[in-house]
């Protein structure tokens, strides 16, 4: 009698097993398709327009600069969470001189869908007239500037867990001072946690000699081609 009481014991925990075990195997394959799902996939950078205007521009009786400066971002969101971010500022440059700043305002992309991030890109043409680099460049006719767009928000999963996520775009602008024109040629990078994921519009061309760039205007490494 005894042994037959362990027999229905040992029975019930080998059933209690399975039970659990099933139980798991359901749980863990909604965890798995919840997260194949919902899982976040980096943002990608679909086009960034640059928009700029001469103002004002004179040499005489002293030199003078007022221009406007429109970065904008279009950004694709693949996954079906929500990317918020928050407020950013990033520098706009000219020969590595900070001469304005772009503020990105905090806002959010929805799920699968597609949204024009709209930067206030503001530039003291002031600082730019007064740089030692300035008549130089006028005598060339081209004003080279580096203009810097920052998206730092978080992935939201399930609305619950947060992945940090950067967008950084980076935008080579040169000025034609003498036709009231532009050109340029922008880089997007993608930063995902601690793993990072670039993408060019456009490769970068090595320069053209040792320190072309740099006398362009442009950082070391990177060669300037307009459109």
């Amino acid at each position: 009698m005894a042994e037959a009481k362990a027999k229905k014991t040992k029975k019930r925990h080998l059933m209690a097993c399975c039970i659990a075990l099933a139980i798991l195997a359901i749980l863990g394959a909604l965890a798995l398709a919840f997260y194949l799902r919902y899982r976040p996939r980096p943002p990608r950078v679909i086009a960034t327009p640059v928009d700029l205007s001469i103002d004002q521009f004179e040499l005489l009786p002293h030199p003078t600069l007022k221009v406007s400066v429109g970065v904008h971002v279009v950004v694709n969101n693949p996954s079906n969470s929500p990317y918020r971010y928050g407020a950013a500022v990033s520098p706009v440059t000219y020969h590595g001189e900070p001469v304005g700043e772009t503020l990105v305002p905090a806002g959010e992309i929805g799920g699968k869908s597609t949204r024009k991030v709209e930067p206030a890109t503001a530039v003291d043409g002031v600082k730019v007239a007064e740089s030692p680099h300035f008549a130089a460049d006028v005598v060339a006719g081209v004003l080279p500037f580096v203009a810097v767009v920052k998206v730092v928000g978080k992935a939201l999963v399930l609305r619950a867990f947060e992945v940090p996520v950067t967008v950084e775009v980076v935008c080579f602008v040169r000025m034609y001072v003498f036709h009231g024109e532009s050109s340029s040629w922008c880089v997007s990078t993608v930063r995902t946690g601690g793993t990072a994921a670039g993408s060019g519009e456009g490769s970068l061309p090595p320069p053209s000699s040792p320190g072309a760039a740099v006398a362009s205007g442009y950082p070391e490494g990177y060669a300037y081609e307009h459109d």
